[in-house]
C-alpha cells in the first residue's frame, strides 16, 4: 500500500514539474514582443474611424522604463490597429501588462462600447484595467511627460490608484465595473476625467521632464601627480609617480574604464547640464478631480470637483477626505480645511404611496487641518475639536453638493446611485408603476451628521 501511494506522489510531482517548466518561467522576449502599457482611443478626422495610440514599455539596461508611443490613424476598429502595429513594427503586441485605457472626449459623444467591445472579448487583457476619459485627446495625454521620470501610463495609474479613491478626490473605475453598469438595467456609469497641465519646473527654474540630464560625467580613478601618497579624481588615465608607483602599476594596473563616479567634472559637466536643460520641455501634471457621467454608453453630464467629492463620500469606498468649509466668524469670512473620516454610509430607498424616497444616512468625524485665519494657542492645541458652527456648515455644504449631483443625474437620466436597481430589488411589485421617470420623481432626504473627533 505504501508503494502505491509513493508512486502516485512521484507521478504528481513529475506532472507539476512539467507544468512549471513548460511556461519558460513566464519570460517575455522583449525583442519580439511589444509590451503595451496603455492604449488611447480617439475619434479620427474621418467619420467612424479611430486613432489608436499605443504606449510601449521599453526597458533599458539600467532597469528603468522608457516609453515609445505609436499612433495608428484611421483604423476601423481597435483590433485592426493592434494588427497594424504587428505589421508595421514586426512586434507581437502583448496586452497582459496594459494597465489603463484612455478615451478621448470626442469619442464619448457616441456609445463608447462600440470600441470597448474588443477589450471585453479579449482574454489577454485584465478586466481590472483602469479606464478614464481625457479632457481633450488621449493621444496628447500619452505624449505628456511625467515629472517623476516614469512612464506616462504609470504616472496616470498612480493618480487613479485605490489610495486616491480612498481620499474621495478621484472616482476610480475599471473596465469590469464600467461594463457592469452599462449592461445593468439602469445602463449608467461614470468615469474620471484626466486633464494634463504643464506646471512642473525644476528647482533651478528650468523645465524638467523627469529624465534629467546627468550633471556628473564618468571619471577615472588615478593618482594625484602632486602627491603620490594620495588619490584624486582626474579625467585622464592613471598618472605614474615615482619608480615605486610605476612598478606597482605594472604589476597591478588600474581599470581604465571604471563605472561612472558621482563627481562633478567642472565646466564640462555644467555645460552638459545647461544644454540638457535648454532642450528639455515642460513637465506635465495629471489631475482627475472631475467625473463624467454616462447613460447608455454616452457622456451625459460632468461632476465638478466638489460634486465628485460629495458623490464619493456618499457612495464609493472613501475612507478619508479633505474638504473646504466657508463660515462667518467674528464678522469675517474664514475658510476651514477639514479632515473627514467616514464612519458609516448607506442609502435606503422607500416607497410611500406613488412616490419613492431615497435617504442618505452618513456619519463622519472631522478635525481641523488648516484655516486661513490666525487662531489662538488653545484652538491650535485642540485641533481635534471642531467648532459647532463649522460642523453645521460642513453638513449643509454636503447636502447642497449632493442635491447638485442628484439634479444632474435627473437631468441626464444617469442613475449612478443605482436607484432603479434598488427599486427592482426591494419593491418588485411596484417596479412597473414607478420606473418611468424615476430619477426625476424620486425625493431625497438627508441624515448627515458630522462630529468632532474628541
Amino acid at each position: 500500500m505504501n508503494k502505491y501511494w509513493t508512486r502516485i506522489f512521484i507521478a504528481i510531482a513529475i506532472f507539476l514539474l512539467l507544468l512549471f517548466f513548460s511556461n519558460d518561467f513566464g519570460l517575455i522576449d522583449i525583442q519580439k514582443t511589444a509590451v503595451i502599457a496603455a492604449i488611447g482611443i480617439d475619434s479620427a478626422e474621418q467619420e467612424n474611424l479611430l486613432d489608436v495610440t499605443i504606449q510601449i514599455a521599453v526597458p533599458d539596461q539600467g532597469g528603468n522604463g522608457k516609453a515609445s508611443n505609436l499612433t495608428i490613424r484611421n483604423a476601423k476598429s481597435v483590433n485592426e490597429a493592434i494588427t497594424e502595429l504587428n505589421r508595421k513594427t514586426g512586434w507581437y503586441p502583448s496586452l497582459v501588462h496594459c494597465k489603463i485605457l484612455l478615451l478621448g472626449k470626442k469619442i464619448t459623444e457616441n456609445n463608447v462600447f462600440d470600441v470597448l467591445n474588443f477589450f471585453l472579448r479579449s482574454e489577454f487583457i485584465d478586466d481590472s484595467c483602469l479606464i478614464a476619459v481625457c479632457e481633450t485627446r488621449a493621444e496628447d495625454a500619452l505624449h505628456a511627460t511625467s515629472p517623476i521620470g516614469e512612464l506616462t501610463a504609470l504616472a496616470i495609474t498612480k493618480v487613479l490608484s485605490s489610495e486616491a479613491q480612498k481620499t474621495g478626490a478621484v472616482s476610480v473605475m475599471n473596465l469590469r465595473d464600467f461594463a457592469k453598469g452599462y449592461y445593468a438595467a439602469n445602463t449608467s456609469s461614470y468615469l474620471p476625467i484626466v486633464s494634463v497641465k504643464q506646471e512642473a519646473q525644476s528647482e533651478s527654474g528650468s523645465p524638467n521632464n523627469g529624465s534629467s540630464q546627468s550633471a556628473f560625467l564618468p571619471c577615472s580613478i588615478g593618482l594625484n601627480p602632486n602627491n603620490a601618497d594620495t588619490y584624486s579624481l582626474v579625467d585622464s588615465e592613471p598618472v605614474p609617480c615615482g619608480n615605486f608607483w610605476s612598478f606597482w602599476n605594472k604589476l597591478f594596473p588600474l581599470k581604465r574604464n571604471p563605472l561612472p563616479i558621482c563627481a562633478p567634472c567642472s565646466q564640462q559637466a555644467d555645460a552638459a547640464s545647461q544644454k540638457g536643460s535648454q532642450n528639455t520641455p515642460n513637465s506635465d501634471i495629471f489631475e482627475a478631480s472631475k467625473t463624467m457621467l454616462f447613460y447608455q454608453g454616452k457622456q451625459a453630464a460632468i461632476l465638478e470637483t466638489d460634486e465628485t467629492l460629495a458623490f464619493n463620500l456618499a457612495d464609493t469606498s472613501t475612507d478619508y477626505a479633505y474638504g473646504m468649509v466657508d463660515v462667518i466668524q467674528d464678522g469675517k469670512p474664514v475658510t476651514y480645511c477639514l479632515k473627514m473620516k467616514i464612519s458609516k454610509k448607506e442609502q435606503k430607498l422607500k416607497v410611500s404611496g406613488n412616490s419613492a424616497i431615497l435617504n442618505f444616512h452618513i456619519r463622519a468625524n472631522a478635525q481641523v487641518a488648516d484655516s486661513d485665519s490666525a487662531q489662538g494657542v488653545i484652538d491650535i492645541a485642540q485641533t481635534a475639536r471642531v467648532p459647532e458652527h463649522v460642523l453645521h456648515a460642513a453638513e449643509e455644504k454636503f447636502k447642497k453638493e449632493l442635491d447638485a449631483v442628484m439634479q444632474k443625474c435627473a437631468d441626464c437620466n444617469s442613475d449612478i446611485f443605482g436607484i432603479i436597481l434598488k427599486l427592482y430589488r426591494f419593491y418588485p411589485s411596484r417596479f412597473n408603476d414607478l420606473q418611468e421617470n424615476l430619477l426625476q420623481n424620486v425625493k431625497t432626504s438627508y441624515d448627515i451628521q458630522f462630529d468632532t473627533l474628541r
